[in-house]
């Protein structure tokens, strides 16, 4: 029997389905700690026992409880990216800025805890630890290669958006969409900081609102853009 023959075998099918299943079971566990308890209250002891399993196969799977955080966060990245591709999708949506934040509005209302975990400020230490590891060249763990999957397709989506929006403004010589990409990733806080606030406001649900406005200013400052 070949390699590829033994690698594609019934058995060994299994046992990877078998280790699928149980690393989902450990990241939808650790994701209800980190939502209800935060990252640094949540302990993998925790987990371990609520999952079912000991401690040793939680680090069987996973390097440490950032690593579980990717994890956590990655299937969030998942979540963001499937909406906004499905906002952009719908018949008459315009391809403009707006509409991204229209798409995270869309994603907030859906998944308000993911949102929560987004405003942590703890996923700004794992990209760096991870950003740091692929400038020394140092392999990322299971976890970090899929956050950086969904991270990608979210980042592509946007860059398309902007080259769209620059190119129909006649702007697109002057400044690269991937700065501008760069210069939205670094508002990341503050926008979740806006939305989260409209929810919190004690008349009504305001985000919209905030989001438009903040959208507007900044799709306008770009279709005038001078360098």
């Amino acid at each position: 029997m070949s390699d590829n023959e033994t690698q594609n075998s019934p058995r060994k099918q299994r046992l990877e389905r078998e280790r699928k299943q149980r690393r989902d079971d450990i990241i939808k566990t650790a994701e209800k700690f980190f939502i209800n308890q935060g990252y640094d209250k949540t302990m993998v002891d925790q987990i371990a026992l609520k999952a079912g399993y000991s401690k040793a196969t939680i680090y069987n799977y996973f390097d440490s409880k950032d690593d579980l955080f990717v994890a956590v966060v990655s299937k969030a990245f998942e979540k963001m990216f499937q909406i906004m591709e499905n906002t952009f999708n719908t018949p008459n949506v315009e391809y403009e800025l707006l509409t991204l934040g229209n798409a995270y509005l869309a994603f907030v209302e859906e998944y308000p805890d993911y949102a929560g975990l987004f405003e942590s400020g703890r996923l700004n230490l794992v990209i760096g630890k991870m950003i740091t590891k692929e400038e020394i060249k140092q392999s990322l763990t299971e976890s970090e290669k899929e956050f950086r999957y969904h991270q990608l397709k979210i980042e592509k989506l946007m860059i398309n958006v902007i080259t769209e929006t620059m190119k129909n403004s006649g702007v697109q010589t002057k400044i690269d969409p991937f700065s501008v990409v760069m210069a939205l990733s670094s508002l990341g806080s503050a926008i979740n900081e806006l939305v989260m606030r409209g929810k919190r406001s004690q008349s009504e649900d305001r985000s919209g609102e905030f989001l438009a406005v903040l959208f507007n200013i900044i799709d306008k400052g770009l279709k005038h853009y001078d360098d």
